[in-house]
């Protein structure tokens, strides 16, 4: 034991000779670790598996340098089929100490076989795979793996659980029951194990006896019974030894007739109990590996229906891109014409039938030429292209539909930023609709473009620390005086502030 502020080895006082710590509840809690070690051992030489582990762990939380306990603890997880769960204590233990480390034996002795290790491997997908099966309702294919599995790692205590609760679900409680057994020779404290077998008992009525002592007869009394039975009686008479012969007795004829009738009833009962079960076993073999080829070559089936599926999806996402690729293209053409058709009313001098059709144009699909005649046209109707979305959305706001409103008047902003009646208008059909998120954000940017009306405007905001993430910047002019912007036709509100349908 170690100081575990400088590293000094402790002797038996309670104090460091190195740099004089108290180390009384360190020596403490090295004691508790090795007591609760030493009752793991005691559980786990009476195979009481479950109990030596919760020990060993409780071992470990007091110390974990306890390298015996861990050692240990791999031992035990490996003798219940975990070999993973073991090979990690085992190098997590030669981490710790890496110097006359019994973990160096356990591994390599682990590491030599790898056909060991290839099984293990194989083991775990099996058992994951069974989870699958189960998951999925196929409890046939979850057997055959459980059982290949249990072939395997005969002491993987988990495989036995899932395995007979998969019997217990099918109500074939005695092959559960047998299964649980050999758990319970395993672990014979195991807590899964004892509640499955109670539930057994609970469904058949019938008790379960999970002792697997016998007894034992004296070597001297089997060898006596096998002297009467099988041969003559020998007895020693001083230094000679005395063989008395069997007493032969010919058999009557009844007897005779029995023996034969016995013979018959012997002949019958090997045939029921070994040839009958070896043939159903190879038809059942037999069955199980049809099925294995009938799901393999259906998993075959389904992976070419998915290939075609993700076929057919990637021609159809082709399909879908050219509709929109032709759906934009006949966008694009319906702008030109109506560009085209606006440039004639402009020339023709409606300015405000130029300015209605220009608003049908989306500029972001104009390029080139097309683009540079929608902006001669729209600097030339910008004013009737701002009055006719303002009028449809005042006029929606006046007859209560905001919607609209916020669909103009956002247009109208969009054509000339500097109407403080647009904004306004706005800001409140958003305030109208309950959309406070929206609403806050028109009244911030209101307020940086026309400071003027911020005590007007600020107290319908909801949360107003959105003015403080926008930056209210006041125009200037050249000399640097603060620019007044000059508003006509400013909408006109109620003594609260709110608009005046």
């Amino acid at each position: 034991m170690k100081c575990i502020y400088c590293g000094t080895p402790l002797a038996s006082i309670d104090y460091c000779s190195g740099c004089g710590a108290d180390v009384t509840i360190l020596k403490r809690i090295v004691r508790i670790s090795n007591l609760l070690y030493n009752e793991g051992l005691e559980k786990a030489s009476v195979r009481d598996l479950s109990g030596a582990i919760s020990c060993l762990k409780r071992s470990l939380k007091f110390n974990k340098e306890n390298v015996d306990a861990r050692n240990l603890l791999g031992l035990v997880y490996y003798e219940t089929g975990e070999v993973v769960a073991a090979l990690s204590e085992w190098v997590i233990s030669k981490n710790t100490q890496p110097e006359n480390n019994a973990a160096d034996l356990y591994i390599s002795k682990l590491q030599a076989n790898k056909n060991k290790l290839d099984t293990i491997n194989q083991t775990i997908r099996k058992y994951n795979q069974s989870l699958t099966y189960c998951r999925q309702g196929d409890e046939d294919m979850a057997v055959i793996q459980l059982k290949k599995v249990l072939n395997q790692n005969p002491n993987l205590i988990k495989g036995y659980h899932l395995l007979s609760l998969i019997y217990i679900h099918q109500q074939e409680y005695e092959k559960a029951r047998k299964l649980l057994r050999k758990a319970a020779q395993i672990d014979n404290t195991n807590t899964t194990t004892l509640r499955y077998i109670h539930e057994i008992e609970e469904a058949t009525g019938i008790g379960t006896n999970l002792n697997r002592s016998k007894k034992l007869r004296r070597p001297e009394k089997k060898a006596e019974e096998e002297k009467t039975i099988l041969g003559p009686t020998t007895y020693m008479s001083g230094n000679d030894m005395i063989i008395q012969p069997t007493t032969f007795r010919d058999s009557s004829t009844a007897a005779t007739f029995l023996n034969i009738f016995l013979g018959f009833l012997l002949g019958a009962a090997v045939v029921w109990f070994l040839a009958i079960p070896a043939n159903t076993r190879k038809i059942n073999q037999s069955a199980n590996q049809q099925v294995t080829d009938a799901n393999t070559k259906l998993a075959s089936e389904t992976a070419k229906v998915d290939s075609l599926t993700a076929e057919i999806e990637e021609y159809q996402a082709k399909i879908d891109e050219a509709n929109q690729t032709m759906t934009a293209a006949r966008e694009k053409a319906d702008g030109y014409d109506i560009l085209l058709k606006a440039a004639v009313e402009y020339l023709g001098g409606n300015q405000t039938a130029a300015g209605t059709s220009l608003a049908d144009v989306n500029a972001d699909s104009m390029e080139g030429n097309a683009r540079s005649l929608y902006d001669l046209l729209a600097s030339g109707v910008k004013s009737t292209m701002f009055s006719a979305a303002y009028n449809e959305g005042a006029t929606a706001f006046a007859s209560g539909d905001y919607t609209t409103a916020v669909e103009k008047l956002t247009r109208a902003t969009e054509i000339d930023e500097t109407q403080y009646d647009a904004w306004y208008y706005l800001a409140f059909s958003y305030f109208n609709l309950g959309d406070s998120a929206n609403a806050d954000k028109i009244f911030a940017e209101t307020i940086r473009r026309f400071p003027a009306y911020e005590a007007t405007l600020k107290p319908y905001m909801a949360d107003q620390t959105v003015l403080g993430s926008t930056a209210i910047q006041q125009e200037t002019n050249a000399d640097g005086s603060a620019a007044v912007t000059e508003e006509t036709g400013a909408a006109e509100t109620n003594a609260d502030g709110t608009p005046i349908q």
